[in-house]
């Protein structure tokens, strides 16, 4: 085995920044660090494939120790205790830890974020220093993603991780860009279609049923805490009661529904005037919104694929958007019901059924976020508890 040089290391290995200290990630907990950590101590890295061991410290600055600030590729995990196992991880499945605010997908048992998840979980009673992102794995399904897709939650940059994921984020992600590792969301997408996402089938209730679940008005109680916990608590509530929406018709869709990453609003600049619709909203697996239209929306003989109308009968989209229009940026996320169109000009241009909002997500800048629907109106930052 050829021994590299530090700077060859660096490069081979993207030796960089650690991604946060929630996890406790870095060459502190890696089998190749010798030392101490601290100012004015010394910590080295003894990595087998290196010409001679490193001293991790701040170039020109020798008192200062990189060890609990770094991490590189070669990262190796200690070992967990005995009678500690990772999870098994099903084929196309993923997991997502709580640490991480459920933000990332890694796809190796290996992975040293996973490892010291399950560390966290059960040697430190997965007490995080935020109550809203205790250590949890998750499993979450990757059967429907096509490869080159672009897809709601960012890639953990690990190389056992990254290399089975063949996807791209629309999120751009503040740690790879800070730390110059591509992709990092900035990129241009490729479109790629994907009409093979189902809709989920969690629940299946009548039109009138779906109607209560949107009723959110109890959640204004004091039982339920604090403005951040009754937010929780709307989103807890949604959540269980909604099914995601798919990349297959609205026909086939099981009420109430969700909207997420995959589906955003479409610009009024594409749709005209007079389109019978309060807005709508267009899902980027079927759509391809670069190509855009040749014409106005109301234009065409006949609705592109992947395009709904929406009606918002209570406003509740209406006082979201006025809650949050002095906020610097964010996204909007869609709850509601699926109806059959009554009205003649859509069901002729091929809209035969429609979305009534229910429902108003926002998730934005300041670490703001916010739930919306009848009877409730809540918004705050979740940058601290």
């Amino acid at each position: 085995m050829q021994k590299l040089i530090r700077e060859e290391f660096n490069s081979k290995f993207r030796f960089r920044k650690s991604r946060g200290s929630e996890t406790e990630l870095n060459c502190t907990s890696c089998e190749n660090m010798n030392g101490e950590v601290g100012y004015g101590t010394e910590a080295y890295c003894t990595n087998d494939q290196r010409v001679r061991k490193i001293r991790l410290s701040e170039p020109g600055f020798s008192d200062w120790n990189l060890a609990g600030e770094s991490i590189c590729d070669a990262y190796i995990s200690k070992p967990l205790p005995e009678g500690i196992h990772v999870p098994d991880l099903p084929d196309r499945k993923a997991f997502i830890l709580g640490t991480q605010w459920r933000g990332l997908y890694h796809k190796d048992r290996n992975c040293p974020y996973v490892i010291e998840e399950v560390r966290r979980i059960n040697i430190k009673n997965g007490e995080g220093k935020n109550k809203f992102n205790k250590s949890k794995i998750e499993l979450e399904d990757l059967s429907e993603l096509v490869p080159g897709e672009t897809i709601g939650r960012q890639i953990c940059e690990m190389p056992c991780c990254e290399s089975k994921l063949p996807y791209f984020t629309w999120r751009i992600d503040d740690y790879r860009r800070l730390v110059g590792i591509k992709p990092d969301g900035t990129e241009p997408r490729v479109w790629v279609r994907n009409n093979i996402k189902n809709h989920q089938k969690k629940v299946d209730m009548t039109i009138e049923e779906a109607g209560a679940i949107f009723d959110l008005s109890r959640f204004n109680s004091s039982d339920y805490g604090d403005i951040h916990s009754r937010i929780c608590a709307v989103s807890d509530h949604l959540h269980k009661y909604c099914n995601a929406l798919g990349s297959r018709p609205l026909s086939k869709a099981q009420n109430p529904i969700s909207l997420w990453v995959a589906q955003s609003i479409l610009e009024s600049s594409l749709i005209g005037e007079n389109s019978h619709a309060d807005f709508w909203i267009y899902d980027e697996r079927l759509f391809n919104k670069k190509r855009g239209l040749e014409k106005p929306l109301v234009e065409l003989s006949m609705v592109p694929e992947g395009i709904y109308p929406c009606l918002d009968s209570n406003g509740i989209f209406k006082i979201a958007l006025n809650r949050c229009s002095n906020i610097y940026s964010g996204r909007f996320y869609v709850r509601g019901i699926i109806k059959p169109s009554e009205d003649e000009i859509l069901t002729s241009m091929g809209a035969n059924h429609y979305i009534e909002i229910g429902a108003v997500s926002f998730f934005g800048g300041r670490h703001m976020w916010g739930e919306f629907g009848k009877g409730f109106s809540g918004l705050a930052s979740f940058h601290e508890e």
